[in-house]
């Protein structure tokens, strides 16, 4: 990754709690839930262990809850990669992949190509902490000669 992941996570919950203010389509991005997101997002920055853990669950729900705001799931994406520094485990790097497999098919279409890079850099991160390897390599690998052929 070519990119902090801490300081990506803040620029993309400040683009979604300026759209959730403004009330911008779709969706307004967080609508009623922006101050629990608020409040949310002040534990999981400021605090550790469980305190941090529990605002970190806090903040998937609400995700869950607006599959449509794509910043608001982008500040996921990379509080997740944040979080497993703390509480490194598999359901968080399955996690991670499936938040950016969500986020790069609603912006593929269209989105902003810095935007879409980073999160492909970021699920090859993710995926690659699951023991996986990216499509490319596995492609280009296949294509390689091996000793012998």
């Amino acid at each position: 990754m070519q990119f902090d992941p801490a300081v990506a996570a803040q620029q993309a919950f400040a683009r979604a709690r300026a759209l959730s203010e403004l009330g911008v389509e779709p969706g307004g991005e967080l609508g009623d839930d922006l101050a629990a997101a608020v409040e949310a997002e002040e534990r999981f920055s400021s605090g550790t262990g469980e305190e941090a853990s529990a605002a970190y669950r806090a903040l998937v729900a609400i995700g869950v809850r607006h599959p449509e705001a794509t910043y608001f799931l982008e500040f996921l994406v990379y509080s997740t990669w944040c979080h497993l520094m703390d509480e490194t485990a598999p359901e968080h790097f399955k996690r991670g992949v499936t938040l950016c497999r969500q986020l790069l098919g609603q912006l593929d279409s269209g989105g902003d190509a810095d935007r879409v890079g980073r999160l492909r850099s970021i699920e090859q991160s993710f995926r690659a902490g699951l023991g996986e390897t990216a499509e490319e390599l596995i492609d280009y690998d296949a294509d390689t000669l091996q000793g012998g052929d």
